[in-house]
């Protein structure tokens, strides 16, 4: 499988690691997954380094629109993307900036986003949210 992932619930992260080709098929499956798995709220560090996403122009606005989707209803927790290469940079750029306001860096080192992750978890407020007013504004920038 092209996307695996691991959850550790006791700090509520998912490890998503990708290999080979990646599609939008792997990419529904595994946003299903965690719905069906009650993980749609975890703290999501993805490591792209390792794979290549196969998503055209098309693909690219199905995914995000996907993703905007997802971030309906319950909170999805916040996504630290690690990615190797230029050309998947400008496509997880892209995917932000399609998918709607909500908790999504780019990096380019493991380190970094888990720094990120980590430092977001600890300054989450779940009452701003629910009113929906965002005290982490300063978060939401690409690295």
């Amino acid at each position: 499988m092209p996307l695996s992932w691991s959850t550790l619930p006791d700090s509520q992260l998912c490890i998503v690691s990708g290999e080979g080709t990646v599609t939008r098929s792997d990419i529904y499956t595994y946003l299903a997954r965690t719905i069906a798995e009650g993980t749609k709220g975890y703290a999501k560090l993805v490591d792209i380094t390792a794979c290549t996403l196969a998503l055209d122009s098309d693909d690219l606005d199905t995914v995000a629109h996907r993703l905007m989707q997802y971030g309906r209803g319950n909170r999805p927790g916040p996504v630290a993307m690690v990615v190797g290469s230029a050309l998947t940079l400008d496509m997880a750029v892209l995917l932000k900036q399609k998918a709607g306001d909500r908790p999504f860096r780019i990096f380019i080192s493991i380190g970094a986003a888990r720094s990120w992750l980590k430092s977001y978890q600890e300054s989450y407020d779940p009452s701003a949210f629910a009113t929906g007013i965002s005290i982490r504004s300063r978060f939401l920038r690409a690295v």
